[in-house]
């Protein structure tokens, strides 16, 4: 019982530090873009390669996985915007575009319908484009 304890309490320090150890918060906001378009071009995939017949068990977890994980991706984008200073213009647009992108994946999801998502993914693909290339310029 000890044991378990201590391997909880040891991969809870190892949790712990490892959060600490991203400074670079517009590197964080760039891997969570990267990885949003990527889940949504990877459920979008599955939705339409399984269209037509009954899915295996490995599609649907693996569909499963990457709509849960594009979900938390938005919900973190629209919870790091700033709407308090003077760009809160371009906070605004950016929370409509997470928004329309979960609604696109939630109906995609529901109805298999994946032309929203593979739009949400492009627009998604431009704002890391333009993120990364702001994050650069401004070194």
């Amino acid at each position: 019982m000890y044991i378990n304890k201590s391997k909880n309490l040891q991969s809870y320090k190892t949790s712990e530090e490892s959060s600490y150890a991203v400074k670079d918060k517009p590197a964080v906001v760039s891997a969570i873009l990267m990885e949003l378009k990527r889940s949504m071009n990877i459920v979008a995939d599955k939705i339409e390669s399984t269209k037509d017949w009954k899915p295996s068990e490995d599609d649907i977890k693996l569909k499963n996985k990457h709509f849960t994980k594009a979900l938390t991706a938005i919900y973190s984008l629209q919870v790091s915007l700033n709407f308090d200073d003077g760009s809160s213009n371009i906070a605004i647009k950016l929370f409509q575009l997470y928004e329309y992108c979960r609604q696109q994946l939630i109906k995609g999801f529901s109805k298999k319908v994946v032309d929203g998502i593979k739009k949400g993914a492009e627009a998604i693909e431009s704002i890391c484009e333009a993120w990364q290339k702001g994050v650069a310029n401004a070194k």
